[in-house]
């Protein structure tokens, strides 16, 4: 089984599963990460660098999962704020 069809152990690490969406991420991208799962998406992400793996679904999302969760903390705002105006509608 190749890299791309394996779903990173660092993405599963922070309660993510297959098929997960943008807005899961994101929400998921405000808790606070430890630097030990920090360390494993910045190895997943290193090991996707190469050409055969221009088309994997998790390189983008691993780059935002290696980073310190301070710079990450607002990812979900717009998806919260979405959320609070449908629930004002009538």
């Amino acid at each position: 089984m190749s890299y791309n069809n394996t779903f990173p152990r660092s993405l599963a690490a922070i309660g993510l599963y297959p098929g997960f969406t943008h807005e899961q991420f994101c929400c998921m991208m405000e808790l606070e990460r430890s630097d030990e799962i920090r360390a494993l998406a910045h190895q997943e992400w290193l090991n996707l660098q190469g050409e055969e793996h221009d088309n994997s679904c998790y390189r983008w999302y691993l780059s935002y999962a290696s980073m310190k969760s301070e710079y990450t903390r607002d990812m979900g705002y717009a998806y919260k704020s979405r959320s609070k105006n449908k629930n004002k509608e009538p």
